[in-house]
């Protein structure tokens, strides 16, 4: 494969390794050092379903956390994919996860919040060409925070 080639990553962070590709990095919103290491000085080159390509030929595969139960406690959806044309020179993280009554305050007029005030969200934001995009960001509620919160992001290094 070369460093232009898209594919597309099978599987999920959450199968323990089952059904998933060897060689993996496994990613999620606790690693920031590792996840602003893996973007800075890159470009985003394909953005494709829950899918971003970097310039260099890595691929990531963003996930939201599935809670894992019936009800919806514990479950983030990825609602925000962006691609980002230029270089990245900056990462910030923006976390308002939700709780049974806890809710996050939203920015007024903000595009990306979630539709209602019981969801909160995981954003991952990046500067290029002193433009601020929303690069990720994950919707979803902790309920009673027993099924867990946030977000894995799968990684593939180029060959």
């Amino acid at each position: 494969m070369t460093s232009t080639e898209f594919q597309p990553i099978q599987g999920s962070a959450r199968d323990w390794g089952y059904d998933r590709e060897d060689g993996l990095l496994v990613l999620n919103e606790d690693s920031q050092n590792e996840i602003t290491e893996l973007l800075m000085g890159r470009k985003v080159a394909k953005v494709d379903g829950e899918h971003l390509m970097l310039d260099d030929g890595t691929v990531i595969k963003a996930i939201g956390h599935d809670g894992g139960c019936s009800c919806n406690a514990g479950c983030y959806d990825l609602s925000v994919l962006n691609g980002v044309d230029n270089i990245i020179t900056r990462v910030e993280y923006d976390y308002r996860p939700a709780s049974d009554g806890d809710y996050p305050e939203f920015d007024e007029g903000d595009p990306d919040a979630p539709d209602d005030e019981w969801t909160g969200y995981y954003r991952v934001f990046v500067y290029a060409e002193n433009q601020r995009v929303n690069l990720m960001q994950f919707d979803g509620t902790d309920g009673n925070g027993y099924y867990g919160s946030g977000f894995e992001i799968l990684v593939r290094r180029a060959a």
